[in-house]
C-alpha cells in the first residue's frame, strides 16, 4: 500500500488475545486516551449516518401515513400491514445479527452496500402492481433498516468518549427530522394523484442512494490488520451461528404471532399462540446458551461485568418501545378521531405535531446537559417521570378535554425524549468496543419486541373493552333519545364502522349527539383501560434509569476508531485491541 493509501486508511492492528480476555469500556476508557482533533472528516461522517437514520425513519412514517390510499390503488387490504411490518420485522430481528458481523468482520461495507439493495427494493415498490410485490420491496427496504445497528455505533466510535451522548442526540435529531418529513411529505405526495403515493418511494431510493455515496465517500475506517489471520471457521464462530439462529428464530416467531394478535387472529389461534409459544421456548433457550453455552456471544458476559446498566437501560428501552409503539403512536391518534377532537388525517397529523415537536426540541438540552455535565441518570429519571405524569393523565382522558389532550400529548413528547436521545448511549458505555455495533443491534431489537408485545397487549385490552360496552352505550343512548328499537342495531354498526355519514330511519339530530356522546364515553374508557395497562411498565422503567450507575468517569477523551488522519509515525506504531 502506497504512502497515501496509509495515511487515508489507517492501518489498525488488532491484537490477539491468547487468554480470551477482553478489555471493558472501563479499561478502554482510559487505555491510550489522548486527544484528536476532530475535523470535517469526523463530521461529514457523523452527517451521513446521522442521514441514513432519516432514511430509514421516512419509509415508516411515511408509508404508514398513507396505507389506506395505497390499499385503495392497489387493493387487498387484508396484506396492507405488511407494508410496514415487513421492514420492520427484518430491522427487529436481523439487527443483532448484523451489528456482529460488523463488528467482527467491516463497518464500511456493512453499512453502504444494505442501502444499495434498499434502493432496489423501492424502486420495486413505486412500480409495484401488486401488494405481494409492494411487500417484498418492503423486504429488500428492511436490509437496510437492520443497519441501525451500526449507522448507530459509527458516530459513537469516532467521536470521543466524552461525545457518545452527544453522538445519540444527532442519530435522534436525523429519525426525528425523518419523522416530520415522512409525514408531511407523504400527504403532499399522495394529493397529487390516486398514486401519488408511489413518489414517496421514489423519494426513498433518492435517499438511500445519497447515503451509500456519502458513507462510501467519506467513511474511511481504519484497516484490521490482525497478528492471527483468522479462518473462516473462526470468523464464524465468533460471530455466533447458534445464538444468532436461536434469537433469530425466536424474534421472527413472536413478532409473528404478536403481529397477528393485534387483530388478524385471536390469541387463541394457533398462528399466534403456537408462533408465541414456540417463540419463546425458543428464547428461553437463547438466554441459556448465551448464559451457560458461551461467554463471548452475542450477549457478551462483559456486558455485566461493572454493573447492572447494561441490563437495566436494555430493559428500559423495550419498556419504551412498549410504550411508543402501543400508547404514544397507535392509541394517540385513534383518541384524537374517536373522542371526536379532530374528523380527518391532516388535522390529526397537525394536531400530533404537539408531540413531535417538543420531543425534538427537548432533545437538545438533554444532550447538552449530558455531555458537559457528564450525567444521564438525572435527565432520563426526569423525564421517564413526566412520561409517568402523562400517562395517568391519559388513563383518566375525557371526551371534554380537547386543549388537554393537547397538554398530554407534549408531555409525551418531553417524556419519550430522554430515552429515545440517552439509552442507547447507556447500553453503550456498558460495551467494550468490540461488542459495540453488536449491544446497539440487541438493544432495538428488545424495543421492538417491547413495542410488539405492548401494542398486541393494548389492543386486547381496548377491544374487550369495546366489544363488551360499546354496542350497549350507544344503544342504550339512542334508544333514550327516541331511536326506534329495530333501528338501533344498524345504527350502533354504522357508527362502529366509522362512516362519516349515517343515514338511518328515524335518526334525528338530536339523537345522532346523544349516540355520539355515548360512544366518546365508551371509547374514552376502553383507552383509560389501555393507558393503565402501560402505567406499571412506565413505573418500572422509572426506577430502572433511578438504579443505573454513573458513567462520568467513561467520558474520556479516547476515541475508539478515529477516521482523521495520523502522522506516519503514529500510525506505523498504532495498535488498538479490539
Amino acid at each position: 500500500m502506497d504512502e497515501k493509501k496509509e495515511d487515508v486508511h489507517h492501518v489498525d492492528a488488532v491484537k490477539r488475545e491468547d487468554d480470551g480476555h477482553v478489555q471493558t469500556l472501563e479499561e478502554e476508557a482510559v487505555d491510550n486516551a489522548k486527544h484528536i482533533n476532530l475535523s470535517w472528516r469526523s463530521w461529514v461522517v457523523v452527517f451521513f449516518c446521522c442521514f441514513a437514520i432519516m432514511s430509514q425513519v421516512f419509509v415508516v412514517v411515511a408509508a404508514g401515513s398513507v396505507l389506506a390510499f395505497i390499499i385503495r390503488d392497489i387493493g387487498e387490504p387484508a396484506l396492507a400491514s405488511w407494508i410496514i411490518q415487513g421492514p420492520l420485522l427484518m430491522q427487529s430481528v436481523l439487527s443483532p445479527l448484523v451489528g456482529r458481523l460488523s463488528d467482527v468482520l467491516d463497518r464500511k461495507y456493512m453499512a453502504s452496500i444494505p442501502p444499495l439493495i434498499a434502493a432496489g427494493g423501492s424502486i420495486m415498490c413505486a412500480k409495484a402492481t401488486s401488494m405481494n410485490m409492494l411487500i417484498g420491496g418492503g423486504i429488500l427496504i428492511g436490509v437496510t433498516l437492520a443497519t441501525i445497528a451500526i449507522v448507530q455505533s459509527i458516530p459513537s466510535e469516532i467521536l470521543p468518549l466524552k461525545f457518545r451522548p452527544l453522538a445519540n442526540g444527532f442519530a435522534f435529531i436525523g429519525g426525528a427530522m425523518g419523522s416530520l418529513a415522512g409525514g408531511l411529505s407523504a400527504g403532499a405526495v399522495t394529493n397529487i394523484s390516486a398514486d401519488g403515493w408511489r413518489n414517496i418511494f421514489w423519494i426513498l431510493a433518492g435517499l438511500h442512494g445519497a447515503t451509500s455515496i456519502g458513507l462510501l465517500a467519506f467513511y474511511w475506517p481504519k484497516k484490521r490488520v490482525r497478528t492471527h489471520k483468522m479462518s473462516f471457521k473462526e470468523y464464524v464462530w465468533a460471530c455466533d451461528p447458534i445464538g444468532c439462529t436461536l434469537f433469530t428464530a425466536s424474534s421472527l416467531l413472536m413478532l409473528l404471532a404478536l403481529n397477528w394478535a393485534g387483530g388478524t387472529y385471536k390469541w387463541s389461534n394457533p398462528h399466534v399462540a403456537a408462533n408465541l409459544g414456540i417463540g419463546m421456548a425458543l428464547l428461553v433457550a437463547f438466554c441459556l446458551y448465551e448464559w451457560k453455552g458461551r461467554t463471548d456471544g452475542i450477549v457478551a458476559h462483559v456486558f455485566f461485568k461493572n454493573g447492572p446498566n447494561f441490563w437495566l437501560s436494555t430493559f428500559a428501552f423495550a419498556v419504551e418501545g412498549w410504550i411508543y409503539y402501543s400508547a404514544v403512536n397507535s392509541v394517540t391518534p385513534q383518541i384524537i378521531l374517536n373522542l371526536g377532537f379532530e374528523s380527518n388525517s391532516w388535522d390529526i397529523a397537525i394536531r400530533q405535531l404537539s408531540y413531535k415537536i417538543p420531543s425534538l426540541v427537548c432533545c437538545l438540552p438533554i444532550t447538552l446537559y449530558s455531555t458537559y455535565m457528564k450525567d444521564m441518570r438525572t435527565p432520563l429519571v426526569v423525564t421517564y417521570a413526566i412520561f409517568l405524569a402523562a400517562t395517568i393523565g391519559y388513563a383518566c382522558i375525557k371526551p371534554t378535554w380537547d386543549v388537554g389532550q393537547i397538554a398530554l400529548t407534549v408531555l409525551t413528547g418531553i417524556g419519550t425524549s430522554g430515552p429515545l436521545t440517552l439509552l442507547v448511549a447507556c447500553i453503550q458505555f456498558s460495551t467494550p468496543h468490540q461488542y459495540l455495533s453488536t449491544a446497539t443491534g440487541l438493544a432495538f431489537s428488545a424495543r421492538a419486541i417491547g413495542g410488539a408485545f405492548g401494542t398486541a397487549v393494548i389492543t386486547a385490552v381496548i377491544r374487550s373493552s369495546l366489544n363488551t360496552h360499546y354496542a350497549g352505550d350507544v344503544g342504550s343512548a339512542a334508544l333514550k333519545a327516541g331511536l326506534p328499537a329495530d333501528k338501533v342495531t344498524a345504527l350502533v354498526t354504522a357508527m362502529r364502522a366509522g362512516k362519516k355519514t349515517i343515514t338511518v330511519e328515524g335518526a334525528t339530530p338530536e339523537i345522532m349527539k346523544a349516540a355520539w356522546n355515548a360512544s366518546h364515553w365508551s371509547y374514552a374508557r376502553a383507552y383509560r383501560l389501555g393507558w393503565w395497562s402501560v402505567f406499571p411498565f412506565v413505573l418500572l422503567a422509572t426506577v430502572s434509569v433511578a438504579c443505573l450507575r454513573g458513567i462520568s468517569h467513561l467520558m474520556t477523551e479516547k476515541v475508539e476508531a478515529t477516521v482523521e488522519r495520523e502522522s506516519d509515525d503514529e500510525e506505523r506504531n498504532t495498535k488498538v485491541v479490539d
